[in-house]
């Protein structure tokens, strides 16, 4: 078999085959997803779901989803949910050696809110600091996700923080980056000052390779650590091991809920005659097969989901249905009005075809194939979807009028907020099908304004069911939830990574667990 390898990406692999490695210490190299576009700033980007590599948060979530200090001695939030006090640990220092205070915590907080970057602000009013060691975080309004922020945001110096931080950041984290060639490699040396604790691992260098390529390169033997696509993951390689981390990255098909005729505020069209039918969205709910999608497009490495939040505390215990149910898919429609009356055996109802067009973006196998086998599945019970994909640009123009698949993926449960608020319709790819349910709304707001994420964890589940309505299929029927995919990967046989939090959506997201990483080898 050839090895699919470009010139230049043998060239590198020769490369880093050939780099020496210090005495008693371990260099790793990787091949895990494409280098970050928007560079290494946390108050910007970088913090989003891989936050860990560089920079330190103040707290890190552990494998049960608990939080645990890493840069804090202690933290306390106030009875009404208002200010948090976080005490730091004494002598905290960045990676080059200079004082990591509470000043510089504050102004990444205050900084953050101001940047437009990815950290969820919204309730944050303004941070203080007390003394060298201690300060509050105040907030608008009372927020059980907050912690997730204090768990994310990772922190930089107010002094070297500038137009050029996000290519030469100094930060807090277990490792510090020595060498950045955009396009091709990126090299992390160990943070001798990191508070937190350490991997096995002195060196890390990153080979930024798409998921094919990196298979092919998986085979020469001068990589540790490579993701791979699943469809991949059962061709054995030598001298490297399967690696399967659950990963709460789903797959679900979103639906437009308003009948057409409006446009955004860019002239693109919103509302589907078709799917505003709840009819005809409980029909595709019922007639997905998820199971034989996570075992044959998948050869096992996914699961069958049936919400946004599957395997997470907040999802809904009771939301799981009999899918793959084609009859009762099909006497949905015939009792709503929706009938077959043309030889081809698509349904109408007052003269509107039951044909849709499903958007997904372009350059993704994964959603291809999900795509094909979600359009060949609605084909027995009388409707007809046709394919179309495009760049993210492209889809956007039409996600609010079509149903589009979409991947998504969180620990933290403001995701149902985003999902289905509708105070959030059309903002950008939240709720994009402009769903509105006032009682659903009502649920959002109340386990946001709890402000112990645990006490919120039995509302946040009404949002799927409460015994009227919800989101899932007993309700409104919002989404169509396909699938949970595993992330596999082949690892050195000397390499462990340890029990982590399930990874979420995004390539970088395995580092999240970096410092439980060990070499087993002698």
């Amino acid at each position: 078999m050839k090895s699919g390898l470009s010139p230049f990406t043998l060239c590198l692999l020769a490369t880093l085959a050939a780099a020496p490695v210090v005495a008693q210490s371990h260099t790793l190299k990787l091949a895990i997803g494409a280098e970050p576009s928007e560079g290494f700033d946390p108050l910007l980007g970088w913090s989003h779901g891989s936050y860990v590599l560089l920079h330190s948060p103040l707290l890190r979530q552990n494998a049960d989803l608990s939080w645990q200090p890493v840069l804090v001695d202690s933290y306390k939030l106030s009875d009404d949910g208002l200010i948090w006090t976080i005490h730091l640990k004494p002598d905290l220092k960045f990676s080059d050696g200079s004082p990591l205070t509470a000043e510089d915590v504050v102004f990444s907080y205050n900084q953050a809110a101001v940047s437009g970057g990815k950290a969820d602000m919204g309730s944050f009013k303004q941070a203080k600091s007390i003394d060298k060691q201690t300060l509050t975080i105040q907030l608008k309004r009372p927020e059980s996700t907050f912690i997730n922020v204090l768990g994310a945001l990772g922190i930089v110096p107010q002094a070297k923080y500038g137009k050029d931080f996000a290519r030469q950041p100094v930060s807090a984290g277990p490792y510090k980056l020595t060498s950045l060639q955009p396009g091709q490699q990126l090299i992390v040396e160990a943070n001798p000052y990191y508070a937190g604790k350490k991997s096995d691992f002195d060196k890390l260098v990153f080979v930024f390779l798409d998921q094919d390529s990196a298979y092919a390169a998986a085979s020469s033997g001068k990589l540790d650590l490579v993701r791979v696509p699943q469809t991949l993951a059962n061709q054995p390689v030598n001298n490297m091991k399967l690696l399967v981390q659950p990963s709460v990255e789903n797959r679900g098909i979103m639906f437009p809920m308003i009948p057409a005729g409006k446009k955004d505020a860019q002239g693109n069209d919103i509302g589907n005659n078709v799917t505003a039918d709840i009819a005809i969205r409980q029909a595709i709910n019922y007639a997905v097969d998820r199971q034989l999608l996570a075992t044959q497009l998948f050869d096992g490495y996914a699961t069958p989901a049936y919400t946004a939040v599957k395997g997470l505390p907040w999802d809904n215990p009771e939301a799981q249905f009999k899918d793959a149910d084609v009859e009762k898919a099909r006497q949905i429609l015939q009792q709503a009005g929706w009938v077959s009356k043309t030889p081809d055996g698509i349904r109408e109802k007052n003269g509107i075809p039951a044909k849709l067009t499903l958007w997904y973006a372009s350059g993704d196998s994964t959603r291809r194939d999900l795509a094909q086998a979600f359009s060949s599945m609605l084909k027995p019970i009388g409707i007809e979807v046709t394919l179309k994909s495009g760049s993210w640009e492209t889809v956007e123009r039409y996600m609010h009028a079509n149903p589009t698949l979409f991947g998504w993926g969180s620990l933290d449960p403001m995701e149902l907020y985003h999902h289905y608020s509708s105070k959030l319709q059309g903002e950008g790819y939240f709720n994009p099908g402009y769903y509105a349910n006032a009682k659903v709304d009502k649920h959002l707001q109340q386990a946001i304004a709890t402000p112990n994420w645990q006490a919120a964890i039995p509302i946040w589940q009404k949002v799927d069911w409460d015994g009227t309505t919800g989101v899932g299929i007993k309700g409104d029927a919002a989404w169509a939830w396909l699938i949970n995919l595993n992330h596999t990967y082949l690892v050195n046989p000397c390499v462990n990574l340890g029990q982590g939090a399930p990874e979420a959506h995004g390539d970088w997201t395995v580092l999240n667990n970096l410092e439980n990483w060990s070499w087993t080898c002698k």
